[in-house]
């Protein structure tokens, strides 16, 4: 059976904990059948493999009480310890992982429960690596588990083309497993029919359990096939996933971006020649046992010569010529530079970059020792040079990290973070670019350039149209070119910049009393009234009486002689129940109207006096009838 033939490929491939695993298997499968005496010799074989092995005396135990095995935990994929995992962990590459599990998962299929099945029924195919969906299979269930047992001793014993050919014919039959679709993928391609092979693999893509050796293979694909392009993408994605396993949650987004900048710059730049190399390297630094050391290692190497908040990517150590060798002088030179031995860090750099004089970190390293020997000419100089190279090779992401770094030392550059935007720009970051442009702005009025200033202000009210939030970047943006335009007593512009953002925040109140001021000096007083008008009934609204009072009393103070504010102020005074103070701006308003002539509106003005009450309101009585007269 499978179980057996899985059992003594591992026991000749030296796997004795493996093989004691599928011999347990066996011992539960012969209790189920009532062959207690086949199934305690199992477990007498799985402890002449391996006999420290717990399963295997909990088990022997078990059988000689007479109790069921199933309370037992068998070391099945899901459920083996780091210790016993190491002997299929020390495979060659992922792909020999992913293919010890995928046959242990088969194997252990075949002897799942069933249900007890009316002759000639449909069976349920198996789903996501155990059970499930509804199907119409072609097979039985007991013709499903033949072939699939048949198809596990062919690939074991290495008969290849019997094992595809019954892995086919499962897979024909609408039994779908990502087990079945994953090995019979890496037979194909042993096989050497990789068009098939990449159809079979890239099922299995997508599980958890076949993710990455289903990309490496793929890749290897591929290669073979000379579909450079394809192999790149593909083995990038394995270098990623590895990757992501080493580092910490928050570094995770930096490096899925710098693994997507990665895969941009090898398609942009088209260069075959590195890109073969690279995946040459991949192959071999994934290859031989103890990868997954190899991998933390390296990763450890990287975060040790980093530079604070900066994540590198395992692609470094395969892209780099003497990576080992960089990395170690790199290593040196930050301890020199903690010595404060900056010579010395110097010397050491300078030896690295004649190994390899294209891995920019190095170039950054120099750079950094500059800024300590106060030569910011030179590092400016050296950090300009890596940034632009960083832009040629389409890692802008990195080109920005380097800008930000040159504008720490040198904020007031406008030619730098004009860079910075553009890449800012092309990177969809939109949010970030708006935030440089208005430190961009800020630094040309700083340089009183107040029309390069307005310029860039401009630009960036254009891109806000595409930000995460349109509107709050576009009023804090036309707040600054209003506030220019006041300075510059552009009454016109300001006043349009104003109005925009009244369209665009009606809350806004300190605009509406700008606008009321603007409309004034240009002599616009239907205007101003009507904002200040509108302004008075928003702090109503918003029971902000005092306010209103505020600003009504301000206005009335720069045009006294304006009836229709001290109108508007009485008003305010009588919701605010202020009968002494409504009575008094009655009183001035009435005045006001008579030296006008306006007497049938001094009229209306001493009725309302009347009515509030006043304490000699006989005395406005009289008045009334005098005016009458």
């Amino acid at each position: 059976g499978a179980h057996l033939s899985l059992a003594e490929a591992y026991a000749k491939q030296g796997k004795a904990r493996a093989a004691a695993g599928e011999h347990l298997t066996l011992a539960r499968i012969l209790q189920k059948r009532g062959q207690t005496e086949k199934a305690i010799q199992k477990c007498r074989l799985a402890l002449e493999l391996d006999p420290r092995n717990a399963q295997a005396h909990a088990t022997l135990e078990a059988l000689r009480a007479g109790e069921s095995v199933e309370k037992v935990p068998l070391p099945t994929p899901a459920t083996i310890e780091v210790g016993e995992a190491e002997e299929i962990e020390e495979e060659g590459s992922p792909v020999d992982t992913a293919k010890q599990k995928a046959l242990m998962e088969l194997a252990e299929t075949l002897f799942e429960e069933h249900p007890v099945e009316d002759a000639g029924a449909d069976v349920t195919a198996f789903v996501e690596g155990r059970r499930a969906r509804e199907a119409t299979p072609k097979l039985t269930q007991g013709q499903i588990d033949t072939i699939l047992g048949q198809a596990i001793d062919s690939q074991t014993r290495g008969a290849i083309d019997k094992a595809i050919a019954n892995y086919s014919r499962l897979v024909e039959a609408e039994v779908d497993q990502p087990a079945i679709h994953f090995s019979l993928g890496l037979l194909l391609q042993e096989k050497g029919q990789l068009d098939e092979a990449i159809r079979k693999l890239s099922l299995t893509t997508r599980h958890p359990e076949y993710c990455l050796a289903s990309h490496f293979a793929l890749g290897e694909c591929y290669r073979a096939q000379g579909k450079i392009e394809d192999a790149l993408e593909h083995s990038i994605e394995v270098l990623k996933i590895v990757d992501l396993q080493t580092v910490q949650r928050d570094q995770a987004d930096d490096l899925i971006q710098l693994y997507d900048s990665m895969a941009e710059s090898y398609t942009a730049k088209g260069d075959r020649g590195k890109a073969i190399t690279f995946l040459d390297s991949l192959v071999d630094f994934l290859s031989g046992k103890g990868w997954q050391d190899k991998v933390m290692e390296a990763r450890r190497r990287l975060d040790s010569v980093a530079e604070e908040g900066v994540t590198r990517s395992l692609a470094e150590i395969l892209e780099v010529p003497g990576s080992e060798e960089v990395l170690a002088s790199m290593a040196r030179s930050q301890e020199y530079m903690k010595r404060n031995m900056l010579l010395t860090a110097i010397e050491e750099i300078y030896r690295a970059i004649e190994i390899a004089s294209t891995y920019l970190p190095l170039h950054l390293r120099l750079a950094e020792v500059f800024v300590r020997q106060e030569r910011l000419d030179e590092a400016i100089a050296k950090y300009m040079a890596v940034a632009e190279v960083y832009h040629m090779r389409g890692d802008n992401r990195q080109a920005i990290g380097v800008y930000k770094r040159v504008l720490k030392m040198s904020p007031m550059d406008v030619n730098v973070r004009a860079r910075m935007i553009d890449l800012l720009v092309n990177q969809s970051e939109i949010d970030q670019a708006l935030e440089q442009y208005m430190s961009l702005a800020d630094d040309y009025y700083q340089l009183a350039q107040i029309d390069k200033a307005l310029e860039k202000f401009n630009e960036a009210l254009y891109l806000a149209s595409q930000a995460s939030n349109e509107r709050t970047w576009k009023v804090q943006i036309l707040h600054k070119i209003g506030d220019i335009n006041m300075q510059r007593v552009d009454w016109r512009r300001a006043t349009a910049a104003y109005e925009k953002i009244k369209a665009l925040s009606p809350d806004d109140e300190q605009v509406r009393t700008y606008l009321f001021d603007l409309y004034q000096k240009q002599g616009q007083i239907h205007k101003a009234l009507a904002e200040l008008g509108e302004l008075v009934r928003y702090y109503e609204a918003n029971n902000q009486p005092q306010k209103s009072l505020s600003i009504l009393k301000d206005a009335i103070q720069l045009r006294p002689q304006e009836m229709s504010l001290r109108a508007l102020l009485v008003r305010v005074y009588i919701q605010q129940g202020m009968k002494r103070e409504a009575i008094a701006e009655l009183d001035a308003l009435g005045e006001m109207q008579l030296e006008a002539g306006l007497r049938d509106e001094a009229v209306q003005t001493v009725k309302q006096i009347i009515a509030l009450e006043p304490e000699n309101v006989e005395a406005y009585r009289q008045l009334l009838d005098h005016i009458r007269r």
